[in-house]
């Protein structure tokens, strides 16, 4: 039953960011994940609350991978109780996972959910957001600690956009960077060159920092 219910969820979180909510019936459901009608309505009820599931499954796994654990997301107190060192780590784990999606083209169920859900619903897209409020927080708690720069100051918000801001940059500079070299494909070995340059940026941004006092 844990299984059907699963399969249930992978096929309409594939329907859902292929075609939208509005775009995927409950018929395109049924038939691609070959099952009855009756599991739909028996393990989620309707269409809408399937839709509310996938995004929490999608945020949930987007969450786990780019944390790279299947624990809890830390609060503010662990994460204040973290090393110098552990913070650093965790930081570069998400900016690694992320560019690597973007480098290797990997376009995820939940950035295309996302995209979707800009142009169909304001209250859908609200729900998304409230999915990933406890993901998009961890950042900026990261970087409170390592820059010691206060919560919710617009300079703290401006060094997180700074550092992520890359993985925007790579990700839309990919086929630019693909036609200068004459290739199809960026190669796992350019994909680290372009990790650590990430992340030689990242720590110099951070190195500017000490105890919440730029470096003059």
């Amino acid at each position: 039953m844990k299984d059907t219910r699963q399969k249930i969820l992978r096929t309409a979180t594939r329907l859902f960011a292929q075609k939208g909510f509005s775009g995927t019936s409950v018929r395109d459901i049924v038939h691609a994940a070959r099952v009855n009608v009756s599991a739909i309505h028996y393990y989620f009820g309707d269409k809408r609350k399937l839709y509310k599931e996938t995004l929490q499954f999608l945020a949930e796994e987007h969450r786990r991978q780019s944390w790279g654990t299947k624990k809890p997301l830390p609060t503010a107190g662990d994460i204040a109780a973290y090393s110098h060192e552990q913070a650093l780590q965790l930081l570069r784990h998400m900016l690694d996972y992320l560019l690597e999606c973007g480098l290797s083209n990997h376009n995820l169920p939940l950035e295309r959910i996302f995209t979707r859900v800009e142009l169909e619903s304001a209250p859908m897209r609200k729900m998304l957001l409230s999915y990933l409020a406890p993901y998009q927080e961890l950042p900026y708690q990261l970087l409170e600690k390592l820059t010691g720069l206060p919560a919710k100051s617009p300079e703290l918000m401006v060094v997180a956009h700074s550092i992520f801001g890359q993985v925007m940059l790579s990700e839309c500079h990919r086929l630019g960077i693909l036609y200068r070299l004459g290739v199809k494909h960026i190669s796992p070995q350019l994909r680290e060159q372009i990790k650590d340059i990430v992340w030689r940026h990242t720590e110099a941004i951070l190195s500017s920092y000490q105890k919440g006092i730029k470096k003059k």
